[in-house]
C-alpha cells in the first residue's frame, strides 16, 4: 500500500525546521536588545562574588572551602582516589594544602609530600566524629614545619598536608591545622 503524503505538510515541516519568521516569537528579539544594554559594572560585580568550591575526595567525603582558593593541581590516585593541591590566600597561617584520598588496597603505596625516615614527628591525636585522626608535625630543613593530618573514613585514607613558617609549638600548630581541616571537610 502506498502512503499518501500531503505536500503542504512537507512544506510546513521544512519551514519550521528552517525557522521562518512566521514561526518565531518577537520576545527573543526584545530580550536580545535588553541583554546588549547591560552595564559593565553589573557584569564585574557578578564576577567578584566568591563561588562555593567543592573538591570530591571520595564518594563520602568532600572538601568545601570556606575561603577562596586557587586549584593548582588535580590528579587521580590509583583510579580510586583523588589528589588536589590548592593555594590559599595570603595572610593565612597555611598558604597551601594538598588533599589526598586513597582506598585501603593502595595505602601502602601512598606518597607523602614530605617524608623523613630519620626524624620522629610530634604526633597529636584528635577525636573526629566517632573515630580518631592524627596530626604529625615535622621540622623541615628550611625551618618550616610540615603538617600531615590523617584519618580513615569508609575504608579510604584521607590525608591533608601543608607547611607553615609559624613558630608556635607543634601541639598548637596541630590544633590549628585540625581546626582548619574540620572546618571544610564534610563526610556522610
Amino acid at each position: 500500500m502506498k502512503w499518501a503524503t500531503n505536500p503542504y505538510l512537507i512544506l510546513f515541516l521544512i519551514a519550521v525546521s528552517l525557522g521562518f519568521p512566521f514561526c518565531k516569537s518577537t520576545d527573543s528579539i526584545t530580550n536580545s536588545t535588553k541583554e546588549k544594554n547591560v552595564s559593565p559594572s553589573a557584569i564585574e560585580t557578578k564576577q567578584n562574588i566568591p563561588l562555593t568550591k567543592e573538591l570530591r575526595l571520595t564518594y563520602h567525603a568532600v572538601w568545601v572551602a570556606k575561603e577562596n582558593f586557587e586549584l593548582t593541581q588535580s590528579t587521580s590516585l590509583f583510579g580510586t582516589g583523588n589528589q588536589y593541591k590548592i593555594q590559599l590566600p595570603d595572610g593565612q597561617p597555611f598558604l597551601w594544602l594538598r588533599l589526598s584520598s586513597t582506598d585501603r588496597e593502595n595505602q601502602s603505596q601512598f606518597r607523602y609530600f614530605f617524608k623523613d625516615e630519620t626524624q620522629n614527628p610530634d604526633v597529636s591525636y584528635f577525636v573526629w566524629g566517632q573515630k580518631k585522626c592524627s596530626v604529625q608535625v615535622y621540622r623541615m630543613d628550611s625551618g618550616e614545619f610540615y603538617l600531615r593530618w590523617e584519618g580513615i573514613h569508609n575504608g579510604f585514607l584521607l590525608v591533608f598536608e601543608s607547611s607553615t613558617k609559624n613558630s608556635d609549638p607543634p601541639k598548637e600548630l596541630a590544633k590549628s591545622f585540625h581546626a582548619l581541616i574540620l572546618g571544610s571537610l564534610e563526610t556522610y
